[in-house]
């Protein structure tokens, strides 16, 4: 599994931006390093290989903040409770930043947030996924802020810079004797391997070589996420899948595309008899209707224009049905309880309700159960009972 981390610079992205990367096969050694453009950035394309984006101090500042409780990461009130915390320590209107909370966030707990400037990000990450180089992650070249204090040389030798990251925060100054004033010693000095003498000099004591190379393996491992809840980014590229891209995998997509292309038309194939058999079985159903009653000139819905002529051929023949009145009445007096009288009622489309019976809950099952040995099902509805036919026994004597 390869890595391939890319130095983002602290100025706006553009096509003309060259990039300093490494690319590393174990996270520890350097396997290949240099300075290009997006487009010509070692492409990746074994499984697991993933490009992290480091992001340069001059463009981050770290702030400490206590967040109240019940504030979590996916809240509605996090963007303003932060707004409102940080508000007075920055120079910048906060709808132009973007804040990056910690990897684990414990409110009523003092924690570091780290804030850029959205617009600088976004288009850093959306220029390299431009480029056919999707970052999983961007963490900081340094931070966040924890003891024990580490100093750290880098620039030019006629403008040399410290990197301070301290447990009070992260910090670049000028490298001068005024900046070591407060200072308290340590031994975790370092330079760029062409600025140790010049430290070593200025701080009067050892410092160890450490390349930019060097400091950005030591970040691969960073928990931080800075484009994590970043807008403008194109999610689909994050993650462990950027070597879908890789030519290597050109096959396996265009299969995969055939896969489901095929998948798609069988189902369409499917939909399509299906939609015939319906189309047909309805044919027949309308032939039957227009065969049994010819008078019937406009088919609108087959099974409730047939059950209507039906009902109007019962009666004309005097057949009783289940769903008369008088049939109905009849069930009714024979399964109510004695000593029971109607006080009123209303027919309606075969459906009886009657108003008035005072039921206790023994008569009221004995009313169902003797309701439903004649075919018939009785609800209460509100103060009334409603009484129709069972599926089994409509259009039944």
């Amino acid at each position: 599994m390869s890595t391939l981390l890319i130095s983002l610079p602290s100025e706006a992205v553009s096509a003309q931006t060259e990039f300093d990367f490494v690319v590393t096969d174990d996270g520890v050694s350097v396997a290949q390093t240099g300075r290009v453009r997006a487009e010509a950035l070692p492409l990746l394309g074994k499984l697991g290989d993933v490009c992290i984006a480091t992001a340069p101090q001059r463009a981050l500042s770290w702030h400490s903040v206590t967040l109240p409780e019940g504030v979590t990461p996916g809240s509605t009130r996090m963007r303003a409770v932060l707004d409102g915390l940080l508000e007075d320590k920055l120079l910048d209107d906060t709808s132009l930043l973007h804040f990056v909370l910690p990897p684990v966030l414990q409110p009523g707990m003092l924690q570091w947030v780290a804030v850029c400037d959205r617009r600088w990000l976004a288009m850093a990450v959306q220029g390299l996924e431009a480029a056919q180089r999707p970052v999983a992650r961007v963490v900081p070249e340094w931070g966040p802020p924890a003891a024990p204090l580490q100093l750290h040389v880098t620039g030019t030798a006629a403008d040399p810079q410290l990197v301070v990251c301290s447990g009070n925060g992260v910090g670049m100054f000028p490298l001068n004797t005024e900046v070591l004033e407060g200072l308290v010693s340590t031994d975790k000095v370092s330079a760029e391997p062409a600025l140790v003498a010049l430290a070593s000099q200025i701080l009067q004591q050892p410092v160890a070589p450490l390349s930019h190379a060097e400091r950005m393996l030591q970040v691969i491992d960073s928990p931080w996420d800075l484009s994590k809840r970043l807008q403008m980014r194109n999610l689909a590229d994050r993650g462990q899948l950027g070597w879908l891209r890789a030519p290597r995998w050109r096959l396996a997509r265009w299969a995969a595309i055939g896969v489901v292309s095929v998948n798609l038309l069988g189902l369409n194939t499917l939909a399509w008899v299906a939609q015939h058999q319906l189309a047909g079985q309805h044919e027949a159903m309308q032939q039957v209707l227009t065969q049994s009653f010819p008078n019937l000139k406009i088919i609108v819905d087959v099974p409730v224009q047939m059950a209507r002529e039906v009902r109007l051929l019962e009666q004309a023949r005097a057949a009783p049905n289940a769903a008369d009145l008088d049939v109905m009445l009849g069930a009714l007096s024979r399964a109510l309880p004695a000593g029971q009288t109607l006080k009123g009622m209303d027919y309606a489309n075969g459906q009886l309700r009657v108003v008035g019976l005072e039921l206790t809950t023994k008569e009221a099952s004995s009313l169902r159960a003797g309701l439903t040995v004649l075919g018939y099902s009785a609800n209460r509805d509100g103060a009334n009972w409603l009484v129709q036919p069972t599926a089994t026994t409509a259009g039944k004597l």
